[in-house]
Parts: C-alpha cells; structure tokens; sequence
C-alpha cells in the first residue's frame, strides 16, 4: 500500500507528547511510537493478516491508534487524579504504570509518593532503583535499592536488583554476593544464574578479584545453563549468540547481548491485566468496555488451560468476572433509567434503578478492593 501514518500530539495537564502510527510493509505489521520531547520512550506493535484489503488496512491502523491514544490517556488521567490522593496503593500501581511506558523519572516521582503516603514495603524503591538504573544514574539507583534491602531484607528480586547496579559501578565481587544472595532466597529464580555469569566475565575485564576469574569457562555455562532452564522469559537465541562471543573471548559484546535478554519494563500479562483495570478503577470505573474484558477473559482462560495448576491465573478470573459484573450493573442501571424516560411514574423501576444503584456501588467498591 501507499504510505499511510496517523500522527497526533497529545497535550494533557501541561504536558506534551507526540504519537505515530504507521505500517511497516517488510515486518507486516502496526507500530505505534511515542515521544516525549522529540524523544522515542515507547513503541507498540500488532500483526496484520496478509489478505486485509488497502481500505481495511487503514481502518486497522486508525483502530491501534485511537485504542494506544485511549490506553496512554488513561494512565495520564489517573496520574492527574492521584495527584494530590494520600493513597499509597494508587501511586505504587501508577508508578508501575509509568515505568512499563518507560518513563522512568515520572515513575521514580510515583514511588516517592507512595513512600510518602506510608507505602512501608520494598517494591516503592525497587521501582525508584530500576528506573535510575534505566536512566544510567547507577550510584542514585544503589541508593534506593539498599533502603529497599534495609525496608525488606527477604525480597530475591530487591538482592538481585542491587547486584545489577553493582556491576554497573564495577564492583564485581558485592555482586556476586547479592546475585548468590537471591538464590538462596528463591531457588528457582533464574535471573541472578545469567547476572552471575555476567558478573564472572565482567571481573576478567575489570580485574577486580582475582579469586572470581578461576574456572571462568565452567562457571558461564553452569550459570548460563541453569538461567535458561529456570526462566521461561529469557531469549534463548540471544543466549546462544553471547555463548558463541564468550567462546571467541570477545567479552564486551558478550556482556551487551546478555544485558539485553530479558527486558524489565515489559510486564507479565496477568500483571498488565490488573493494571489496566487498575488505572481503569482511578478513573471512576467508567473507562470498562465490555469487549476489552471479554479480550482479557479470553487471554487468560487460554492461560488457564494451558496452566491447570496455576493459582493465579484462577484468582485472575474471578476478578474479571467481578469487572463483567461491573459492566452488566451498568448496563442495568441505564435500562431502568430508559424505562424512567419513558414513564415518568413507573414505580417499580424507581425502586428496581435505586437497588441496582446500590449494587453497582457495591461491585465497584468490590473490584477495587481485590485489586488493591
């Protein structure tokens, strides 16, 4: 098709930001690209079906555009809302928010609210430590991630996290600590395995302990073998290619491909769910489109069974099934109201509007709670 793109400036409460859409004919499919300050921070992508007419392809284009457009005013509408709420829980899930859209100094703001409202757990200054080391600003992110050590000593994820900014800084051997710390908080936490091999090819480079550079060959493949096998996330092909580096001795490429095997501003899809409906709930509740939490059922009812076994995958159903609820109470409401429109002084619809009012409150209130 002829070039079609879709470009659109989205100034919300002071603050600008710039979307594209476009087609990509070679990799057949829709992108969506943000920037912020003539800056790309996030880019989102869709297939497209290789017999879609040119007339239909727009269409297509146009639809990801306004639901990306709809999805990002969503999270800036809730950040609006919370703006002066002393609500620990909303700011946490915002700051979440705002780092999966890879606007990490937005999202260091949000924890720092959250801590300021009384969020005493780990997860605000695991936030704050991520998004400083996605800035670069690695000695801000040790920072933040050792009162996140002080806040919740237990956390794998917080130990791990540290040992990353620690190789940043060079300081292989506190690394190595934290990274054997992690795994021995959660065995079957892959990622310290594939930052331990990172961290033993990193000493040979940097010479700082020479205690960690013996055994190098079988130290990467034991670390390397086990990351593979404990997490499902990693790139198994970019980790094919680092072996191959690390066998020709070409060490810094071997350190830049394995940084990049797994990406932590992407989040788990069940997790993206309640977040959405989170944002979804700040905003009043009225943001629920039936169709979007039919998708949502569907993905994880897939999930489900695939994954017999899997607890939270049930758990997210139920909450799904609340939101449908939720959406069917609404849809009540405004029947009742229609029968009103029509006559006036139908009694047993002004009694039927204010039960079913009752409820929807209800349901609401409900829905928040289990996201909370």
């Amino acid at each position: 098709m002829s070039a079609f793109e879709l470009r659109e400036e989205i100034d919300f409460a002071g603050r600008r930001y710039f979307l594209q859409t476009s087609f990509s004919s070679h990799k057949k499919e829709i992108r969506s690209s943000f920037f912020k300050s003539g800056a790309l921070f996030d880019t989102l992508s869709a297939e497209v079906d290789d017999g879609l007419s040119e007339d239909e392809l727009k269409e297509s284009i146009k639809r990801f555009h306004l639901e990306n457009k709809r999805n990002f005013l969503l999270l800036l509408k809730a950040r609006e809302k919370i703006k002066s709420s002393i609500d620990q829980t909303a700011h946490l899930r915002v700051a979440q928010a705002l780092f999966a859209r890879n606007l990490f100094s937005e999202a260091i703001q949000e924890a720092q609210g959250a801590v300021k409202s009384g969020n005493s757990d780990s997860m605000p200054y695991v936030i704050i430590g991520e998004s400083y080391y996605k800035l670069g600003e690695y000695e801000k992110a040790r920072q933040a991630v050792h009162i996140g050590i002080d806040v919740n000593p237990e956390y794998p994820d917080i130990h791990n996290l540290m040992g990353k900014v620690l190789l940043k800084l060079n300081r292989c051997r506190e690394a190595v600590d934290c990274f054997n710390r992690a795994k021995e908080l959660n065995m079957y936490y892959g990622e310290p395995y594939l930052n331990l091999a990172r961290a033993f090819v990193l000493n040979t480079i940097v010479k700082e302990d020479f205690e960690l550079s013996k055994d190098l060959d079988a130290k990467v493949k034991e670390n390397l073998d086990k990351a593979v096998q404990l997490d499902p996330d990693i790139d198994h092909g970019k980790v094919e290619t680092a072996r191959k580096l690390f066998a020709e001795k070409n060490y810094e490429e071997f350190l830049e491909v394995l940084e990049s095997v797994k990406d932590h501003s992407k989040m788990d899809i069940i997790d993206k769910i309640f977040l959405d409906l989170y944002l979804m709930t700040i905003n009043g509740g009225d943001e629920f489109r039936e169709e979007e939490i039919e998708h949502y059922l569907k993905i994880v009812l897939d999930i489900v069974d695939r994954n017999p076994t899997y607890a939270d995958g049930f758990n997210s159903l139920g909450i799904l099934y609340t939101a449908k609820c939720k959406i069917l109470m609404d849809r009540a409401s405004e029947a009742f109201e229609k029968a009103l429109e029509i006559n006036k002084n139908y009694k047993k619809a002004k009694k039927n509007l204010r039960l079913a009012e009752n409820d929807r409150q209800g349901i609401f209130i409900l829905l928040k709670a289990l996201l909370d």
